[in-house]
């Protein structure tokens, strides 16, 4: 088990945001991303895909809808190390996702751990 403290976005908010590795071909990038168990698919800021070498419009398109409204973008399969496991995670790309933090929703990452939100003690629990 690996625990991680809540992180504090630019605002002074917490939130369970953990650190950890993509990988694109032979590239590599040491990133981080709000666990969000209310996504369905993780999303990506267009900083990472930079980092990655990856061009985000190659990949397969898709659109996502939210309570913000849809957005258009591009589905790739990605390497991740998180909490030492290696997993391929289908990742969406967008240049018109602008949030302040990428997102590691339930596809590819939450049916290979138990994780737990410790609200109360600011922890984030990956087993």
């Amino acid at each position: 088990m690996i625990s991680y403290p809540y992180k504090k976005d630019a605002s002074g908010n917490l939130f369970p945001i953990i650190l950890f590795q993509a990988e694109y071909k032979k590239s590599i990038a040491k990133t981080s991303a709000l666990i969000d168990s209310g996504a369905t698919i993780s999303i990506f800021r267009e900083d990472v895909a930079k980092q990655l070498g990856l061009i985000i419009a190659h990949g397969n398109p898709t659109l996502l809808g939210g309570v913000g409204g849809r957005i258009k973008g591009y589905i790739h399969n990605l390497k991740l190390k998180i909490a030492d496991k290696n997993l391929i995670v289908p990742v969406v790309f967008s240049y018109e996702y602008t949030v302040s933090f990428s997102l590691l929703g339930r596809s590819g990452v939450f049916e290979k751990f138990e994780i737990t939100f410790d609200e109360k003690n600011l922890i984030v629990k990956i087993h």
